[in-house]
């Protein structure tokens, strides 16, 4: 195809002036205009080819240099980084009884509370709102009410509450219990 280009732009003016009609130059510009579409410039070509696939062969090395980096920060974190979360998540569930422990004590603390609270109401009641005031005058009126008074008080029961000893050991519990140890072994 070619070659059939390159005759026609080869041909000359004069030898055309033989067919001076206007179709036949209409033609031969035809036959020019489709040669110039047929003129393909390989060089170009290759070297948009050739730079397309430099670009991709470098971005996948730099993909591969990105997996490569992915790779060993996984192996460090999975070979030095666990070891140590798996540690501190074990510490942890010492900390995580000490608060459920922690958490019981204070239910303890709070419904003795509530029950001191109860007790000292009823003893309110029992005594009355001025108590102080009523036991002037009662023991000026009769003595022997307030010695009713005096045996109902004795019958009260003290409720049973914890002891912070049991379950807070603080450095002054410790030397109190070491004391009568000591004692019984110097007697």
């Amino acid at each position: 195809m070619k070659m059939e280009v390159e005759n026609v732009e080869k041909l000359n003016p004069e030898e055309t002036e033989e067919n001076n009609d206007p179709g036949s130059k209409l033609v031969e510009d035809l036959a020019i205009e489709y040669s110039q579409y047929m003129k393909i410039d390989t060089e170009a070509e290759y070297g948009k080819f050739f730079t397309t696939v430099e670009e991709m062969l470098t971005k996948l090395e730099e993909f591969g240099q990105l997996v490569e980096l992915v790779r060993s920060d996984t192996a460090i974190c999975m070979n030095d980084a666990m070891p140590l979360i798996q540690n501190k998540c074990n510490e942890m569930h010492t900390v995580f009884d000490k608060i459920d422990n922690l958490e019981k004590f204070v239910l303890l603390v709070k419904d003795n509370v509530s029950v001191m609270e109860t007790e000292l109401v009823k003893a309110e009641d029992q005594m009355g709102s001025f108590s102080g005031l009523k036991k002037m005058l009662s023991s000026f009126v009769s003595p022997k009410k307030t010695q009713t008074k005096v045996t109902k008080q004795a019958d009260y029961e003290v409720p049973n509450i914890f002891k912070t000893e049991d379950y807070l050991q603080t450095k002054h519990s410790k030397d109190i219990k070491e004391e009568p140890n000591k004692d019984n072994e110097q007697k």
